[in-house]
């Protein structure tokens, strides 16, 4: 389980660095690169809240329908 985690967590930081080195290329700056990042992770975190919101809000609805048993 550890190996797992620890290569998962190598896996995560090495994409993470190969998206940075291809923004920096593409912006010329570091400071370039950094803002798209911001605004790439900042998409990705505002997606992943809304899919969550969606599950939450289908679990309740799911759970509610159970007591009709």
């Amino acid at each position: 389980m550890g190996k797992f985690l620890s290569g998962l967590i190598v896996l995560i930081a090495a994409i993470f660095l190969i998206i940075l080195l291809y923004f920096r290329i593409a912006e010329g700056s570091f400071e370039g690169a950094g803002e798209r990042m911001d605004q790439f992770l900042g998409a990705a975190a505002q997606e992943t809240g809304e899919a969550t919101r969606n599950i939450v809000s289908e679990a309740d609805e799911a759970l509610e329908g159970d007591d009709e048993y």
